[in-house]
């Protein structure tokens, strides 16, 4: 397995941290399913309780030479579970990326948020990216928390029911990025 990093929750669970695949969507389907409505409404913006295998794995099939995804996983009782997930997609052939970042319920507000922005800025930067573009519900109040406390530069837009947020990177990849471990 090709590792990109891992991550130590506070109560010592390593979260391992790999690219997805199209082989992935059966885990990811399960973490859709055991997700709260507020996850899953906060992710696709609708109120949706699943995701069919086939669409799945079409989003899965990932383009590397514009977009990344990766997701983080553990171990529980011999068995992997994916828990939390972050994507980019390179708008047209600029340097701005559109991003998603997802932490299941039962792992929120252990920093895995912060830690999956950072990665996924540290990784795009890489390839060119020098902002994110983020479309956030207007009530995600930990996602605009987390952007307003790793990003001071960030640019805000009000429209309706979500907010436009334009991260520079360059604040997202400073002395500040939260150490890791790289595996790869």
């Amino acid at each position: 397995m090709n590792w990109i990093s891992d991550y130590k929750l506070e109560d010592g669970t390593l979260v391992r941290f790999r690219h997805v695949t199209p082989a992935d969507a059966e885990m990811i389907a399960d973490s859709i399913r055991t997700a709260s409505p507020e996850t899953l409404l906060h992710r696709f913006f609708s109120p949706v309780t699943s995701v069919p295998i086939p669409v799945l794995k079409q989003l899965l099939d990932i383009n590397s030479e514009s977009d990344l995804c990766f997701l983080g996983q553990i171990e529980v009782n011999a068995e992997t579970r994916a828990i939390c997930g972050a994507r980019y997609v390179r708008k047209n052939d600029t340097t701005i990326a559109e991003i998603a970042i997802t932490v299941h319920d039962d792992f929120q507000h252990q920093g895995l948020g912060n830690y999956l922005i950072h990665k996924l800025a540290e990784l795009a930067i890489r390839q060119g990216i020098e902002q994110f573009e983020a479309i956030v519900m207007s009530t995600n109040f930990d996602m605009l928390r987390l952007i307003q406390s790793a990003s001071p530069h960030h640019k805000r837009f009000y429209l309706g029911d979500t907010v436009r947020l334009l991260i520079p990177l360059k604040d997202l990849v400073t002395p500040q990025t939260p150490p890791q471990q790289n595996l790869s």
